[in-house]
């Protein structure tokens, strides 16, 4: 396995200082998280960028956020609603811009 001296994700275009707004998703439980990033995805501003925020993981095996997260906006970005869609370098969050249609 390749090891990095630093961490790859950090070299991406887009960081989360570059976002128009930060939606902070950590006190949620994931239901209602999901369920708020849903309601952005469809009513999102055309064209806007937004820094979606959750919990790093603990280590305790529970899951977090970022794989159910991911998957909504894989699903997001397949069907052209999403222009951009990456993950925070820190694993504790993702960059999104909504798709100028």
């Amino acid at each position: 396995m390749p090891t990095f001296e630093t961490n790859p994700l950090e070299n991406l275009q887009f960081l989360p200082g570059d976002a128009d707004e930060e939606i902070e998703l950590a006190n949620m439980p994931h239901d209602q998280a999901l369920a708020l990033v849903e309601k952005l995805l469809e009513k999102g501003a055309l064209g806007r960028s937004y820094c979606l925020r959750f919990a790093p993981s603990k280590g305790d095996g529970k899951e977090t956020l970022f794989q159910p997260l991911g998957r909504l906006l894989l699903a997001a970005r397949k069907n052209g609603v999403l222009s951009r869609c990456l993950p925070i370098s820190d694993g504790a969050g993702y960059f999104i811009a909504i798709a100028d249609k």
